[in-house]
């Protein structure tokens, strides 16, 4: 069943507090650890005073082997070996000072437990130095041996008592620990109710079995047990050590909202790396208490054991996974930078596109990186990887082969979309066609055309992208007069309808800078061709211009400034006149055979001399003049005669 969205997201939220929690604890720890050594360091001090002195006054006032100061040495090692646990309990438990606690508990759990230890100590202090001292002073074995065995029961019951007493609220954080996975709940609901006389058996057996006279029985439990103690400690010492500065590093990550992308991607693996760290020391404690009773680890890890092997595959799938961790965090790092940075400068567009991009991307980055760890931890374990590998690329080669053009096309599109080319609404040329974006996918592009067609156009075919809507679109302005007109008259009223459109309210907002004249373009025996253009916005360039078209033709008229007829004209000789006369439009009175021009005319006509909007064929005359090289020849090479 799949939890509901509230509910995943409630128990990521705990999880993420519990973290914090947990982070800001472990800070809290390494930061007391160095003041909790120096006052326990300070609280030593005076009981090394002690023992100088002590020894210094023995070395005076008694003789080395005498009965006295035999009692004296007793008396002087159990005191300082209680003053030194004692110190230790302090150390971790700090009753008195709970900034500099190194365990998690509450101040009156504190002192109850720094007193128990205190009077174990104690007790087993003052009836260790009684009879030591009674056996420095004449007490037989037999006595000494039965004195001790009293004193350490005394000890293991008091040690039984205090586990008793604390059986409930150890039961309840036991319980409270394992509720947390369903599976340990009955596991966890047992231990609790029985953690407490188990423990108690355990320490009374311990005394039955030194007070039953088991050969080197206690003895070599009190060794093991001192010596477990003393990894525990020092692995707790190491734990603070290591969480305190993992929390150190991300203790500044609470507040993620104003860190940067890296710090909140960091923070996610807090948990993780928390646990990880936990197995790892958990596993050498455990090594050094196995080598501590006896157990030769050295042994398990020698060059060709199992254990070697199973260490140098378990190091190297850690590294492989760390690796692809890093490389995948890098790639969602810059991608979510980039939507940030495209987010907040208003693109809005392609950041969209890209958080739909991104799954794709994501799930084909993961699936690499999955395979690679996976293939290298199966390779560390022993497995034969060379038959998935060959099996792998020869349907790599038969895809590769059997899907080039699909394959190209997703390539191209993803990069075309990432880079923003196009998007919905777009006039693009593309592929030998034009149209408006109407749909976009990873392998193609939909376009409308003008006439109402559809045109689907794989990536693959798009090598060029020519993208009419990209902030700027200039007006071109570009007009033919009359041959003789007063150019001067024309340029000048090209600028005023050029100012003017800038002051109109209904296109100034779509124009971004004043009509610019470049000069007369073109110059032949028909006409003159003046070109410019204004700077506008893509959204706003047709219609400026076709105003400025439509103004031109109303200015010009006004002015009487003559447009040239883009249709061919006629050339009659007059007599009575040194140069020819030009008829427009006049059907010659004779048409000679003429041949086609080999060109296209300097107005736009096609080789032909036919243009765009132009008259039927039938209604285009031909010129008629003299021979070549009479007077009468046309300058125009649109307009050829049929002695060219």
């Amino acid at each position: 069943v799949t939890p509901a969205p509230s509910a995943t997201a409630a128990s990521g939220k705990a999880t993420e507090a519990k973290g914090k929690q947990n982070a800001t604890h472990h800070w809290t720890l390494l930061q007391r650890l160095p003041r909790a050594l120096l006052i326990t360091v300070l609280r030593l001090l005076p009981l090394a005073v002690f023992i100088g002195a002590a020894s210094a006054l023995m070395s005076i006032f008694t003789n080395d082997g005498t009965p006295q100061d035999r009692a004296l040495d007793s008396l002087v090692d159990i005191y300082v070996l209680c003053r030194v646990i004692v110190i230790l309990s302090g150390f971790f438990l700090q009753p008195t000072a709970p900034r500099l606690r190194l365990l998690r508990m509450s101040d009156a759990w504190a002192a109850f437990v720094h007193r128990w230890v205190i009077r174990i100590v104690s007790v087993v202090g003052v009836g260790s130095a009684i009879a030591e001292i009674a056996h420095s002073l004449g007490l037989s074995d037999a006595a000494h041996l039965a004195l001790m065995k009293v004193v350490a029961l005394a000890g293991h019951l008091m040690i039984s008592i205090l586990i008793l007493q604390c059986a409930k609220p150890v039961g309840e954080l036991i319980r409270q620990r394992m509720a947390a996975r369903k599976s340990l709940e009955m596991v966890g609901n047992a231990l609790a109710d029985a953690w407490a006389w188990l423990s108690a058996f355990v320490v009374m057996a311990l005394w039955f079995i030194w007070a039953l006279d088991v050969q080197n029985g206690y003895h070599a439990l009190l060794h093991l047990g001192g010596m477990s103690l003393a990894v525990l400690v020092g692995a707790r010492v190491a734990a603070i050590v290591v969480f305190g500065g993992l929390a150190r590093l991300f203790s500044g990550q609470e507040d993620t909202a104003g860190k940067s992308l890296v710090h909140q991607h960091a923070y996610r693996y807090y948990p993780l790396l928390r646990r990880v760290i936990s197995w790892i020391i958990g596993i050498v404690t455990a090594l050094a208490l196995l080598q501590v009773w006896g157990v030769d680890v050295g042994e398990l890890f020698r060059a060709g054991s199992v254990g070697h092997r199973l260490a140098s595959a378990i190091v190297t799938i850690g590294v492989a996974a760390v690796i692809a961790l890093i490389v995948w965090e890098s790639v969602n790092v810059s991608v979510e930078h980039r939507l940030d940075r495209w987010t907040t400068s208003g693109d809005l567009v392609r950041a969209a596109r890209l958080r739909t991009l991104l799954p794709m991307l994501r799930t084909a980055l993961f699936c690499v990186i999955a395979l690679v760890v996976v293939l290298t931890g199966l390779s560390e374990l022993g497995v034969n990887i060379g038959p998935l590998l060959a099996g792998a690329s020869i349907f790599g080669v038969a895809l590769g082969f059997g899907s080039q053009k699909l394959v190209q096309d997703f390539i191209t599109g993803i990069f075309l979309l990432m880079e923003n080319a196009m998007q919905v609404g777009d006039w693009v040329t593309l592929a030998g066609v034009s149209g408006t974006v109407e749909y976009l996918s990873i392998r193609t592009v939909r376009l409308r055309g003008s006439d109402g067609s559809l045109f689907t156009v794989p990536f693959s075919s798009v090598s060029t992208v020519n993208n009419t809507n990209r902030g700027i679109g200039n007006a071109a302005v570009r007009v033919n007069i009359v041959f003789g007109q007063d150019v001067d008259l024309a340029i000048g009223t090209l600028k005023e309808i050029g100012a003017a459109l800038r002051e109109d309210e209904k296109f100034k907002d779509g124009i971004l800078s004043d009509f610019s004249f470049w000069g007369v373009d073109a110059v032949d025996g028909s006409a003159v061709t003046l070109a410019g253009q204004m700077q506008c916005r893509d959204s706003a360039r047709w219609g400026v211009q076709r105003e400025f078209n439509r103004r031109i033709l109303d200015q010009f008229r006004e002015r009487g400034i003559e447009i040239a007829n883009p249709q061919r004209n006629l050339l009659t000789w007059d007599p009575d006149s040194v140069a020819p006369r030009v008829e427009a439009g006049e059907p010659p009175k004779q048409a000679p055979e003429q041949t086609p021009s080999s060109g296209p005319s300097a107005d736009g006509a096609s080789p032909d001399g036919a243009s765009k909007g132009d008259a039927p064929v039938e209604d285009q005359i031909p010129v008629d003049s003299k021979p070549a090289g009479g007077p009468g020849t046309p300058a125009n090479p649109g307009s050829t005669s049929p002695h060219e």
